[in-house]
């Protein structure tokens, strides 16, 4: 009976253990954040990337990069140009604050004197959080072919080729994985996949 109990402990142990570790299943291009394409003529796109909190701001001036490459290529050009407008002069990274975690509720020496004391390793580790959500924003305008183009346009295709993978984007910016179902309203945005 002893044996019993100690074998049906062990196995909801390493039930546990094991649902405890299972990876996340991957998220897809369109599931990174929120993303909004609008065209303001018929040759300049804004491009919008509001992030999840827990993403850096690199990395999600990259995933704009890719969505301003898939909106290229999507509307039949191939190269596009950064614009310099005032908010991409303004965009700064998000502040971001440390956070200690919170104190214990008994002084120190009291746990020390407990026999089954352990001391908690990540007490008082700090962490850093950002403050405000991370956003990205592009004003581009897309060319046809390099002769109309400025010298520093960037290639759609190459980048669809060297980061699309990264993404799950195949090289003329269709999503490679399987979308799901956008259960959001449509408003005056252009979503794009």
């Amino acid at each position: 009976m002893k044996s019993l109990t100690l074998s049906v402990a062990l196995a909801s142990l390493l039930l546990l253990a094991g649902c405890a570790t299972t990876p996340q299943k991957p998220r897809t291009f369109n599931q990174l954040g929120h993303f909004e394409t609008y065209p303001l003529n018929n040759q300049i796109y804004r491009i919008s990337f509001k992030a999840d909190p827990d993403m850096s701001y690199g990395t999600a001036e990259e995933i704009t990069l890719v969505k301003a490459a898939q909106t290229t290529i999507q509307n039949g050009f191939r190269y596009f140009k950064v614009m310099d407008d005032p908010s991409n002069q303004t965009q700064k990274p998000p502040r971001q604050a440390v956070v200690y975690s919170s104190p214990n509720y008994y002084p120190y020496g009291y746990y020390r004197r407990y026999p089954g004391f352990w001391p908690d390793p990540f007490y008082d580790s700090p962490r850093v959080v950002n403050i405000d959500p991370v956003e990205v924003s592009y004003s581009i305008e897309c060319y046809k072919d390099q002769k109309t183009a400025s010298q520093d346009a960037f290639d759609a295709t190459l980048i669809l080729q060297s980061l699309g993978k990264k993404y799950g984007l195949s090289p003329s910016g269709e999503v490679l994985l399987p979308q799901p179902v956008n259960t959001q309203p449509t408003g005056s945005s252009n979503n794009k996949n």
